[in-house]
C-alpha cells in the first residue's frame, strides 16, 4: 500500500513539474505578445495550425485556418501595426491540461482594443525531438467591431 501511495505521489508530482513548464510557456508567450515582439512567432510549429472563427454583425461567419509558417510571416507583418494601435490581448482563467504528448491550455482572451472576450479560446502545446514546447495548434474567436 505504501509503494502504491509512493508512486500515486511521484505522479501527481511529475505532472505538476510538467504543467509547471507549459505555465512557464504560456507566461512567456503572453509576455512576447504584450510586448509587442515578434519572437512570439518562433513558439509555433511551422506545421501549426491556427484556426480563426468569426461572426460578423449580420450574421456571416468566417473560418479561417492557416499554417505556423504563414502565421510566423503574418507576424512579422502586422506587429508594428498592433504596436501602434495598442492591439494586445490578455488572458483569465487559464486552464492546463496534460494532452497526449503535450498540453492543452484553455483561456479567456480578452482584447483590450476591440472590447471583447474570446471563451472559446485554446492552443495545443507538444514537446519537439530536443524535449523542447512548441504550439502545434491555436483557436481563438475574434469579432470585427468594438464592443468599448
Amino acid at each position: 500500500m505504501k509503494k502504491v501511495i509512493l508512486a500515486v505521489a511521484v505522479l501527481i508530482s511529475s505532472i505538476s513539474h510538467a504543467s509547471e513548464n507549459a505555465k512557464s510557456f504560456f507566461d512567456e508567450y503572453t509576455k512576447l505578445g504584450s510586448n509587442f515582439d515578434v519572437k512570439v512567432a518562433s513558439l509555433y510549429a511551422n506545421d501549426a495550425k491556427i484556426h480563426s472563427y468569426r461572426v460578423y454583425p449580420h450574421g456571416t461567419e468566417r473560418q479561417m485556418e492557416i499554417t505556423g509558417e504563414q502565421w510566423k510571416v503574418l507576424v512579422q507583418r502586422v506587429m508594428p501595426l498592433a504596436k501602434m494601435k495598442n492591439d494586445k490581448s490578455t488572458f483569465k482563467n487559464i486552464a492546463i491540461k496534460p494532452e497526449g504528448n503535450g498540453y492543452k491550455i484553455k483561456a479567456h482572451r480578452y482584447s483590450e482594443k476591440k472590447c471583447y472576450t474570446d471563451k472559446g479560446y485554446y492552443m495545443l502545446l507538444k514537446r519537439t525531438e530536443k524535449g523542447q514546447l512548441e504550439i502545434v495548434e491555436e483557436y481563438m474567436e475574434t469579432q470585427p467591431q468594438s464592443d468599448c
